[in-house]
């Protein structure tokens, strides 16, 4: 079978549609990834695991001459993707979200090549809601999401990296590895920070508050820190300042490693990040950033919340000390045991085989 696939502008559409890519080539098919020039899968091409084209497109929005200017853009982008499915001819097309997702789903649906989507939110984007009304199923990522799509929702879970499911399998192992290659101590709890792409500023801004309020756990806790690309660098000083042990990184790119060594985390409630701790049943704290779209973060979350599987707060009800007592609560207190154990019946151990399944299966 033929099949494009294409997932980009961010991580969050990026991976899971990385995911599912190399199962389908695994699986003998032909498979044709497409992108944005604009986006993270530009500037991440060695990890493209098939044949890849990229095409002119990015976001639309803006008013007056910015808005024609963008017209004329989405026009030559779909344009571009109607040039790639006439020569690719794929049997199916299947969107995982980012800026090529628009014009691709308007040439599959125009040539009359089956669309499939995948949702990883569980509330929709606006492109995948207009695209549904011509797609022959939607994969969604969270049960919440099923009802948006009349009829046409499969539930599946958000696909997951291969490197992801190998560390859980061997997580203990993995632990002890990754623990002696960073000099951290096997005895004390590690708490694991991350504050995804964009909504890592405001996290590395507190924490250097809720530093102060954990020195009382100098003996018993260390921090593996994810800062994000130029942000926050003195993080590891101010760390230091404390007295606590720590490791900063501006970007970790086998964060599977990280979910390995983690007692308790702090994160923001992007879906893969959702999707990639429940396996592991990290106790996380999860903060969704205010500014997503729809504020589609705290209803990923919440799910969870819901399920006593997670600690949800939103940035402005937070003071560094409440964020200080959680994290002791989330390392330390009983009931971070059920709050794992809770993570880990919710999460799907074979998302990306359920989402491969349905696009062959069609």
């Amino acid at each position: 079978m033929r099949i494009i696939v294409s997932g980009g502008g961010t991580g969050g559409h990026l991976f899971p549609c990385l995911a599912v890519s190399k199962r389908l080539i695994e699986e003998g098919h032909e498979v044709l990834f497409v992108g944005s020039t604009a986006g993270i899968e530009s500037r991440k091409r060695e990890l493209l695991p098939s044949p890849s084209v990229f095409i002119d497109s990015k976001g639309v929005r803006g008013k007056g001459v910015k808005s024609l200017l963008n017209g004329f853009s989405l026009l030559k982008s779909i344009w571009q993707a109607f040039s790639v499915i006439s020569s690719f001819k794929p049997d199916r097309v299947v969107l995982f979200g980012g800026y090529v997702s628009f014009p691709l789903g308007v040439a599959a649906t125009v040539k009359g090549v089956p669309l499939i989507l995948q949702e990883q939110n569980s509330i929709p984007g606006k492109t995948n809601l207009l695209l549904s009304r011509f797609a022959k199923k939607v994969l969604v990522g969270y049960r919440g999401a099923t009802g948006f799509f009349n009829g046409k929702a499969v539930f599946t879970g958000n696909p997951v990296r291969g490197e992801i499911l190998e560390a859980v399998k061997n997580k203990e192992s993995l632990r002890k590895k990754v623990l002696r290659a960073l000099s951290l101590s096997e005895k004390k709890k590690t708490l694991l920070v991350v504050g995804g792409s964009q909504g890592a500023l405001w996290i590395n801004e507190t924490m250097k508050k809720v530093a102060p309020e954990l020195t009382d756990l100098r003996e018993k806790l260390q921090i593996i820190h994810v800062t994000g690309e130029g942000k926050s660098p003195e993080m590891e000083d101010i760390y230091r300042k404390e007295g606590i042990e720590a490791r900063v990184f501006t970007f970790y790119p086998k964060i599977w490693e990280l979910y390995s060594v983690a007692d308790a985390a702090v994160s923001r409630a992007g879906a893969l990040a959702i999707s990639e701790i429940l396996l592991f049943g990290i106790p996380t704290l999860f903060i969704p950033f205010p500014y997503a779209v729809d504020d589609h973060q705290f209803y990923n979350a919440k799910e969870l919340y819901e399920a006593g599987a997670c600690i949800l707060k939103r940035q402005e009800e937070l003071t560094p000390k409440e964020v200080a007592t959680t994290v002791k609560l989330l390392l330390f207190d009983i009931m971070a045991g059920e709050i794992s154990k809770n993570m880990k019946r919710l999460a799907i151990f074979d998302s990306t085989e359920r989402v491969v399944r349905e696009i062959i299966n069609g």
